[in-house]
């Protein structure tokens, strides 16, 4: 056998699983500069929400979202888009991630686009043949790190393990739990099934039935652009509120992130995949949920609630009660809560989705900010910090008023 021929015979003889290759990475600074494969937030055909459905990414990896978050968050954090295209080297893409280098406290610090908006972080995968283990996610990970621009330590948090069917590389290397899992409701089941996850189903019926048979009482799906910025409006206002009486900062103090729903209610909607809902009472607006939609896949952003007038009646369970009936109705397969272990989310929700967190240590500053992490957070658990945190806000918002 000639030297050519044992080579091709050796060559068929790879193991996937093995076998690690090089690939092709480019690295953008804008959205408007990366590849049409980057998914954008797309509606269901009217009718057919499971129509166009793609399991392999979440919508905080589209570049809807990353445009609004270009726009809101980034110019307050000063963050470099870090938009990263790995292919084979046939061009053939494998994963695209969504970072940002934000400076923090001296360093560099890498990270997914999110601070707080986005409740999965995660690559936009793609079916590329390769059988995803530690090794192969090691080889990878080195490879994104050279075509990276310079940074200290990465954090990356929120990371789910799966993506539909495909395993989530950056999962593999992760090194600490999250602190908090998500959580949602599969709406496949019949509605006997599903109640059986919430907490206390016959007294939200009750309360539902009462207000019903002896007030004006409504559940709504905005349509129009009033509607649409009174929803927003009762949500924003009504989070801000919980904001201060729980003693933490709030809109005041993250003017980005009200910046980012103002915008991301426009952009959102123009896109299709706004899902804006509230129950009404006599024409007033007493809860509200904020959603986004993928495919058959809803995501619960921000519920909000007028607990002052009306806490006996829990709107806010009432109007998560009112959802699952009616997008189960719709043909959505999930209602999903997000990121947080908040006990009401641990008692109305049948499925629980693991997250974990990567950190790297890159240069001698970021482990030095990593000690300095980890100093932080024993201090945060300890009784004097908790006691002492909610008198900090008091303090800064009586001298902001």
């Amino acid at each position: 056998m000639d030297m050519l021929s044992s080579a091709q015979n050796n060559a068929t003889r790879i193991d996937p699983a093995t076998y690690q290759p090089a690939y092709s990475i480019r690295c953008f600074n804008a959205v408007d500069s990366v590849s049409a494969d980057w998914p954008a937030a797309t509606p269901a055909a009217p009718g057919k929400i499971n129509s166009n459905a793609s399991p392999n990414y979440h919508i905080f990896q589209t570049t809807t979202f990353l445009s609004v978050w270009a726009e809101t968050y980034a110019p307050v954090l000063k963050a470099e888009l870090c938009l990263v295209e790995v292919r084979t080297p046939s061009g053939l893409p494998v994963l695209f991630l969504p970072l940002a280098i934000i400076p923090r406290n001296g360093i560099r610090l890498l990270s997914f686009t999110d601070q707080g908006v986005a409740d999965y972080n995660a690559p936009v995968l793609f079916e590329c043949g390769i059988e995803w283990t530690v090794d192969q996610a090691q080889n990878l990970w080195r490879q994104i790190k050279l075509a990276l621009p310079a940074f200290d330590y990465a954090d990356f948090e929120n990371m789910p393990e799966k993506l539909g069917s495909l395993v989530n590389p950056l999962f593999l290397l992760a090194n600490l739990s999250n602190g908090a899992d998500s959580h949602a409701t599969v709406l496949t089941h019949d509605l006997p099934e599903i109640e059986k996850g919430l907490i206390r189903p016959k007294n939200i019926r009750r309360n539902i039935r009462q207000l019903s048979e002896t007030e004006e009482f409504s559940f709504n799906v905005a349509t129009t652009d009033e509607e649409r910025q009174a929803y927003s409006e009762f949500m924003l206002h009504e989070k801000q509120q919980r904001f201060i009486e729980t003693e933490v900062p709030g809109f005041e103090t993250h003017p980005e992130k009200l910046h980012y729903f103002k915008c991301a209610t426009e952009r959102f909607h123009h896109a299709g995949v706004l899902h804006l809902s509230a129950l009404k009472l006599n024409g007033e607006i007493i809860a509200c949920m904020w959603a986004l939609t993928s495919g058959p896949h809803y995501y619960g952003i921000m519920i909000a609630s007028n607990l002052k007038n009306w806490a006996k009646y829990s709107p806010g369970r009432m109007l998560h009660y009112l959802l699952i009936t009616r997008l189960k109705e719709e043909g959505y397969d999930c209602l999903d809560l997000g990121v947080g272990n908040e006990d009401w989310k641990l008692q109305n929700c049948d499925l629980t989705i693991p997250l974990k967190r990567m950190t790297v240590c890159n240069t001698t500053r970021g482990r030095l900010y990593a000690t300095y992490q980890t100093t932080m957070a024993r201090l945060r658990a300890t009784s004097f910090w908790q006691a002492l945190r909610p008198l900090k806000w008091r303090i800064i918002r009586t001298f902001k008023r």
